[in-house]
């Protein structure tokens, strides 16, 4: 009786871990840990991010309203580890997570001098949990009001908002974002110059879960090694720290480098790399991208 019993259990046992997980649904929005910063949602990618401390003085200024228009074409992979579940979920199954992101972004530049940039940012993407699979969407809108103080010194005012959509509940989420930016270039004078940009925001993350405003501050710089007239290196770091408790981790860094050709022409084109490090709860995560940028 005894024996029947134990196999009545295990069968039970069995049945339920085997029949978990079976499609997108049964993962529900309280098995995430918290917001995963870099998991792109929310967050607009390091190649946005860092396009404007590339600001080439000796392009002429046009008298029209559309200063500039780029076309950016990005592909970016993150895989998690366990520090992505919440304890809700320690029951259950660990299984290996996967995000990939197909992405276009629009960005045009008006305005000369307070200047207005818009990026619409449109991505397809594919959420792996295990051997379940889903696609989904990411798109969202950006204004970036900002005004050059003079070639070497500008700062602005960065409105987001980002939504993403799935049959996967842990990843639907929106961002909205208020940022103050500031940017700082160097001379050109001795051949390899500097740039930095540092961001103070709030974040307001929306989801059946994670609710809770946080305050995030960024400070990137980039290197512009001026390697011939028409080609340019541009490797570059940016550091992330946030003081809530909603996002997984509290501190992490970007890293990458960019290819610019004909920087000093009407039309140029950037070949760029960039991941992420010092994160507990990305496993890996890489982004690459191709982008073109038309000065008028």
């Amino acid at each position: 009786m005894k024996k029947l019993s134990l196999s009545i259990v295990l069968c039970f046992l069995l049945t339920t871990l085997h029949s978990f997980g079976v499609e997108p649904s049964d993962y529900k929005a309280n098995f995430r840990k918290g917001v995963t910063s870099g998991y792109y949602l929310g967050f607009t990618s390091l190649a946005d991010e860092m396009r404007e401390l590339r600001r080439p003085s000796d392009i002429p200024k046009s008298d029209g309203f559309l200063q500039s228009l780029y076309v950016d074409f990005h592909y970016a992979n993150q895989e998690f580890n366990e520090g992505f579940y919440s304890t809700v979920a320690t029951a259950t199954p660990k299984a290996p997570i996967e995000h990939t992101i197909y992405g276009l972004t629009l960005g045009f530049g008006l305005g000369d001098n307070p200047n207005l940039d818009v990026r619409i940012p449109l991505s397809v993407t594919d959420f792996n949990v295990g051997d379940i699979d889903d696609s989904g969407m990411i798109a969202g809108i950006e204004f970036f009001p900002n005004y050059r103080i003079n070639q070497y010194v500008a700062w602005g005012v960065n409105i987001a908002h980002l939504n993403s959509s799935s049959d996967f509940p842990m990843f639907d989420e929106s961002m909205t974002s208020v940022s103050f930016e500031t940017m700082v270039e160097s001379s050109e004078a001795y051949g390899m110059n500097w740039s930095g940009r540092l961001s103070i925001g709030r974040y307001f993350p929306s989801n059946d879960i994670n609710d809770e405003a946080l305050w995030l501050f960024k400070g990137g710089i980039a290197l512009h090694y001026h390697l011939h007239n028409n080609f340019t290196m541009l490797p570059f770091i940016r550091f992330n720290y946030s003081n809530g408790d909603v996002l997984t981790d509290s501190m992490w860094v970007d890293y990458g480098t960019e290819f610019i050709l004909m920087p000093n022409a009407p039309w140029n084109f950037s070949l760029g790399i960039a991941g992420v490090g010092g994160h507990d709860v990305i496993e890996e995560g890489m982004e690459f991208y191709l982008s073109t940028k038309g000065n008028f």
